[in-house]
This record gives C-alpha cells, sequence and structure tokens, in this order.
C-alpha cells in the first residue's frame, strides 16, 4: 500500500484540486467509457497500447508547443483568452492531436481504440489530479509536472457551475476555478 500512495503523490504532485466532486466524477465515468467501449467492440493490440500511452501523449506534449508558440507570436490576445470553453489555442491542439491520431490508424497498425484509450486515459489522469483544463493535456501535464491549460469544451461548463455553486455556499472552500 505505500507504493501506491506514493505513486498517487507522484501522479498529482501535491498540488491543489481545480475542479470538485461532480467534475471528478464525470471525468472517471467519461473516461472508463471512452476506453471501455471502443476495447469491447473492436478489442485493443499492442499498437494501439503503445500509440495510446506513450505516442499520443508525446505528441499532444510537441503540438502544444507549437501550438502555444505560434500563438505568443501571431495572436497573443487569444492566448491570453485560452481557458475559455472553446478559445483557438484550445481548437487548433485538439484537432491537430486528432488529425495526428487518424493519420497514425491510416498509415500504421494503429487502430481508432487508441484514440479512445488516449482520450479516456487522459480523463482518467485529470480525475485523479484534479485538473480542470483540456483533457488531451492532462498526461503530458503529469509527465512534466505542469499545469498547462486550454479550455475544455466538454467539463468546463460543469466545473463552472461546480464552482459557482461552491461560492454561493458561505464557509465552503472553492475547489473549482472558473
Amino acid at each position: 500500500m505505500p507504493n501506491m500512495i506514493s505513486l498517487l503523490r507522484s501522479v498529482t504532485r501535491g498540488g491543489d484540486r481545480e475542479i470538485g466532486p461532480i467534475g471528478t466524477a464525470s471525468r472517471a465515468v467519461g473516461g472508463l467509457i471512452a476506453i471501455a467501449v471502443p476495447i469491447a467492440l473492436s478489442g485493443i493490440g499492442w499498437w494501439d497500447v503503445a500509440a495510446a500511452l506513450v505516442a499520443l501523449p508525446l505528441i499532444t506534449m510537441a503540438v502544444s508547443g507549437l501550438v502555444t508558440a505560434g500563438y505568443e507570436r501571431y495572436a497573443p490576445e487569444s492566448l491570453a483568452r485560452r481557458h475559455l470553453i472553446c478559445s483557438g489555442p484550445a481548437c487548433v491542439l485538439v484537432a491537430a492531436v486528432i488529425g495526428v491520431a487518424i493519420a497514425l490508424a491510416i498509415t500504421t497498425p494503429v487502430s481508432e481504440v487508441a484514440i479512445w484509450s488516449f482520450l479516456g486515459a487522459s480523463m482518467l489522469v485529470a480525475a485523479l489530479r484534479g485538473y480542470a483544463g483540456c483533457e488531451v493535456l492532462a498526461i503530458p501535464n503529469a509527465i512534466t509536472g505542469r499545469r498547462d491549460q486550454i479550455g475544455c469544451v466538454l467539463y468546463t461548463p460543469i466545473d463552472a457551475a461546480e464552482a459557482r455553486s461552491k461560492r454561493s455556499q458561505p464557509g465552503q472552500p472553492v475547489q473549482a476555478r472558473s
């Protein structure tokens, strides 16, 4: 059991949770569904596991750096709004990562199961870490120990509603950022 506790501490990096219990539960359920359904329907191979847990997170880190650098140089005002539900940087990053994943599925033995498994694993990591940003960045942020954020189309509305609810209850600490 001590190994599990040290593993959890290393993944969460002792950071403050940015999401509340509803945001955590919705990410956990969404992640489990995103992993279980495609595997149940199509199965999973070693190529898919390697792509979902190694290749796609590394590609996401690289694409995130390129998108951020591009927006810093050419549209810094858009980068300042990256925490919105569907900001330019968020849409570009998600589209680029999905595009690369589809290209991998077309040109290699990797199947669509890898894409869904990557997204599901990212949601589970986000739930575990209490991460409020786009789930596409959850695994790269866990690897680097950072908390880079862009808005999340799926969960930002849930997190914002949960944060408003917490603020309306006096004496309750706010767990989610809007």
